[in-house]
């Protein structure tokens, strides 16, 4: 689609940003009792599947960075709403700086979360983190329509049609 790889990347990260951003702006409307209730889903409800979904990101950027061994007990309690939204772009945003500076095919070494030693190049994780981010999303789309409250469209085609000022 791109003649440089890392500009597809590129466009990815910028996809998941636009599609996290909607997420987190039809969130913003909802009492915390909602965002804290046990829906028998993925991580058990809302506020449980949006702190997953932000850990692993937290997690593959500094895998990303070649930063030490995080895991998912490692991270601080999610914040706020308010104050997630600007600490989620802020994050993305110094992922995309840091992945447009790097070779798409560029070999990165870590350990999972189990401890064990893996390489990815840095196309794969960035693949990985955006249909992670796309399934969870996803997960949470059925959750706000569950409890009856309006859900963003978050697909990758809407994206691209708003990219082309369609």
């Amino acid at each position: 689609m791109y003649a440089d790889p890392v500009d597809d990347l590129l466009k990815l990260l910028d996809y998941t940003a636009w599609a996290t951003a909607r997420l987190l702006a039809a969130l913003a409307p909802l009492a915390p009792e909602a965002l804290a209730r046990d829906l028998h889903s993925s991580h058990g409800g809302l506020g449980g599947t949006l702190a997953h979904l932000y850990g692993a990101d937290v997690i593959w950027t500094a895998r990303l960075r070649g930063q030490p061994v995080i895991t998912f007990a490692d991270l601080p309690e999610l914040p706020g709403l308010d104050v997630l939204e600007v600490q989620w772009a802020a994050l993305q945003a110094g992922r995309r700086a840091l992945v447009a500076g790097l070779n798409a095919e560029q070999t990165v070494a870590y350990a999972n979360l189990k401890g064990e030693a893996q390489t990815s190049t840095v196309s794969e994780i960035v693949r990985h983190v955006v249909n992670h981010g796309a399934y969870h999303r996803g997960q949470i789309v059925t959750m706000l329509r569950q409890l009856e409250h309006a859900a963003p469209s978050t697909d990758l085609i809407a994206f691209y049609r708003l990219q082309a000022g369609n």
